[in-house]
């Protein structure tokens, strides 16, 4: 609930349609980058969690190797924290327990992921942050934003 109260709106502020957009989004001083960035991605903190969630889905979809992926892991992982936390596998000489498991299947899954799709992974992060970095950095502070600039620059 407390997530959903820190969403801006996206038409007015965060997007500002119907506003002048020269007044919004410009181009700071250098002295002055850093800051707005810095207030900006507190004030609009949750609006970008959702970009980066809208990036992630679409290149789901866009990729299906990534949707393949994230449906065998997804299922693996639900059959693995499904199983009651006292579990023990017998292989060998070795006893494993739940915790070893969820520790190999973490290290398969990151190493499957940084071996295979290591290029698309890399390149919607870089997408993502850099819309995100670009849109705190030209988006002027908002009014009602803590800490604002001029906090900062006395």
């Amino acid at each position: 609930e407390t997530f959903l109260k820190r969403i801006r709106k996206w038409d007015t502020e965060f997007l500002c349609i119907g506003k002048n957009a020269a007044e919004v989004f410009n181009v700071p001083k250098p002295e002055e980058v850093v800051p707005r960035i810095t207030a900006n991605l507190d004030y609009f903190s949750v609006n970008y969690a959702v970009c980066l969630a809208v990036f992630a889905l679409t290149s789901i979809v866009v990729y299906p190797q990534l949707l393949v992926l994230v449906c065998v892991f997804s299922g693996l992982w639900y059959g693995l924290l499904t199983r009651p936390n006292h579990m023990r596998l017998q292989i060998a000489n070795a006893l494993l327990t739940k915790r070893h498991l969820i520790y190999a299947l973490g290290s398969l899954n990151a190493l499957v992921v940084l071996v295979f799709y290591r290029m698309m992974i890399f390149a919607i992060i870089g997408a993502s942050l850099m819309f995100v970095l670009l849109h705190a950095g030209l988006h002027a502070v908002p009014v009602n934003a803590k800490g604002k600039l001029e906090e900062e620059g006395s």
